[in-house]
């Protein structure tokens, strides 16, 4: 059998030695097994639920439409069907752009669409509101003193005037359309079929 002489000073720095590498192989052992624990409490279980509720918000997103009433100094005015999300300029472009006439100065572009939105552009010279929400019947198309706005108001509201029959309301609208906002009551005499005589029966019920 081999004996080993240890002097008193090589005992103790063996001792030493065995315990540095045991507290070494302890601690890699307890950062091992800490770093596994943390990367199981971080995974997350598959939730199929949470997914689809996502699809099924970006799906309805892309296929919202919308729909706006685009008039005045445009190429061609009418209705038209947007899909959300959409900006005033995008539909003032599927209408063919604004025409030689149009102020775009007081119209706001980047504003984002609204369904059943209505959306004026003015011409040079005009000053009038420019992009609102499209009216919801005579409370919006009128004022605080109930009468008609003759800029704003429907064919149906304007039928519920004194001597006014749907050929006439009709007839209001698409001079207005046409030829942008009334600067004052008495530019109705200018629509055809409206006269003074007939004007000076609903005068005190409209406003512009």
């Amino acid at each position: 059998m081999i004996s080993f002489d240890w002097t008193p000073r090589e005992k103790k720095l063996l001792i030493a030695l065995v315990i540095v590498s045991v507290v070494a192989i302890g601690t890699l052992v307890f950062a091992d097994n800490s770093d596994s624990k943390t990367k199981e409490k971080t995974l997350q279980p598959y939730s199929p639920l949470v997914t689809e509720k996502k699809e099924s918000r970006e799906a309805k997103s892309k296929t919202e439409k919308l729909v706006v009433d685009l008039k005045g100094a445009v190429q061609k005015p009418g209705i038209y069907e947007m899909q959300a999300p959409a900006r005033v300029y995008q539909v003032v472009e599927k209408a063919g752009g604004a025409n030689e006439q149009a102020d775009l100065s007081q119209v706001n572009l980047a504003q984002m669409l609204t369904d059943g939105m209505v959306i004026y552009i003015p011409r040079k010279g005009e000053m009038v509101p420019v992009v609102g929400q499209a009216s919801n019947g005579a409370n919006e198309s009128g004022t605080k003193s109930g009468k008609i706005n003759i800029n704003t108001a429907t064919i149906q509201d304007l039928e519920k005037l004194d001597g006014l029959g749907p050929s006439k309301a009709e007839a209001i609208v698409k001079y207005r359309e046409e030829h942008g906002a009334f600067r004052s009551i008495d530019d109705l005499t200018k629509v055809p079929g409206i006269g003074e005589k007939t004007l000076q029966k609903f005068r005190d019920q409209i406003t512009v």
